[in-house]
């Protein structure tokens, strides 16, 4: 059985909720849903909007609601949460004849005819019965969250991630965008997101390696992107892209030859937690000058990993690097680059809490997971280069959440 726990901060969300002035956030998208909650509503993320929707309150006392349907925690073998737990699930139905305030009685499957009672049929069902029994379910959604609202004493301002609570509300409250407030929360990770992330770093840094060493002079890019979808499968992953050598030469050629180098940019993630990772493949013995540009990423790479502490900004992070990269007299620009990351490949807030992506100079963190990508900005015909890790931040400094011993693949 499953008992949901937030993976949300919830320290750090009052305080982010007391900046903005939000009694509460109001979610739907599922995957805040699952951050807010530990539950993935599959209904939902199969495109049934407003099936499951989540209650953040300010006041950090006050349990996360999940609101969702009476046959969800029957399907879906969620165990009845205890008065104490961090999440209270409150439950719907329909209405009695469709009509009403009268909530429907529960949907269980029937017993097969003729057949013998599942047991673990039983379990969950006797889960749900004793959740109802707590709290008993509501007609329809909208009242199950507006009961919600109204037990943890919210009103005036919420933050939103859709227009379904808009829709259901109207003018009872007022509404801004949640999508900036998250963007700050998630950036310090709790200590269960931080198990997740060192899964996914894991996870993707050894599936696109694998992959990588699978493939020989000859195979094309997709034959290499195939790999790293089954080798990311194989480790309970999900992959989403591989980027590999540039994109002409991807589309316009797309066979791994010899003698070119080319870079890699690897991204899954594992129960939505993403990994990140990038390194120069060699085919071969490289050209001089592809030596000669991972030797700059080397370099800044490496002094970066001695850099990273709280305190530091990202701003502060390409500049240790490429000053290390001129000091060593090697003359290519690395970009030397920071990105906060988690349950999305680029999570953070961006510059003036905007919805549309504009880069923020972020102050480090203990606990942030941040990636530094160290590039080599250069085109040449020899081919590309790329390195890059996942840095968990901790109180003196860092830690790797993926292997960095190997900074190139040959192959």
């Amino acid at each position: 059985m499953a008992m949901p726990i937030p993976l949300i901060d919830r320290d750090r969300a009052q305080r982010v909720l007391d900046d903005f002035g939000v009694s509460a956030m109001i979610l739907a998208d599922p995957t805040n849903v699952y951050y807010a909650t530990g539950f993935w509503p599959q209904t939902v993320a199969m495109g049934q909007t407003g099936v499951s929707l989540a209650i953040v309150p300010r006041d950090r006392s006050a349990p996360v609601v999940l609101v969702t349907s009476q046959f969800m925690h029957y399907l879906y073998d969620l165990e009845d949460t205890p008065a104490a737990w961090p999440l209270r699930i409150s439950l719907y139905t329909a209405p009695d004849g469709l009509e009403g305030d009268t909530a429907a009685p529960p949907i269980f499957f029937a017993s097969a005819e003729g057949g013998t009672p599942d047991p673990f049929d039983r379990i969950t069902r006797a889960s749900t019965e004793r959740q109802l029994a707590t709290y008993p379910a509501h007609p329809d959604v909208k009242r199950a969250l507006r009961a919600a609202l109204h037990d943890a004493s919210i009103d005036g301002l919420v933050a939103v991630d859709s227009a379904i609570p808009q829709s259901f509300f109207g003018d009872d409250f007022a509404y801004r965008p949640a999508d900036p407030l998250l963007r700050r929360i998630r950036m310090v990770k709790t200590p269960a997101e931080i198990l997740l992330m060192r899964h996914a770093a894991q996870n993707n840094a050894q599936a696109a390696r694998t992959a990588v060493e699978s493939m020989a002079v000859g195979r094309s890019f997709d034959d290499l992107r195939r790999a790293f979808f089954a080798e990311t499968g194989a480790r309970g992953g999900v992959p989403l892209f591989i980027s590999t050598d540039s994109m002409p030469v991807r589309q316009r050629d797309g066979i791994i030859r010899a003698g070119r180098s080319f870079q890699i940019d690897a991204v899954s993630h594992y129960a939505g937690y993403h990994g990140d990772y990038g390194r120069t493949v060699f085919v071969g013995t490289p050209d001089p000058a592809v030596r000669r540009a991972l030797d700059a990423a080397i370099t800044a790479n490496e002094a970066v990993a001695k850099a990273l502490k709280p305190g530091l900004r990202y701003s502060e992070i390409t500049r240790i690097g490429r000053e290390a990269v001129a000091k060593a007299g090697l003359d290519v620009l690395i970009a030397c680059s920071a990105h906060s990351v988690g349950l999305f490949h680029t999570d953070e807030a961006f510059r003036d809490d905007s919805l549309n992506f504009a880069k923020a100079d972020h102050v480090l963190e203990a606990n942030m997971v941040i990636s530094v990508d160290c590039p080599a900005l250069q085109a040449d015909a020899s081919g590309n280069v790329h390195l890059e890790d996942l840095w968990l931040i901790t109180e003196n400094g860092c830690e790797p959440l993926n292997e960095r011993d190997a900074p190139f693949i040959q192959i």
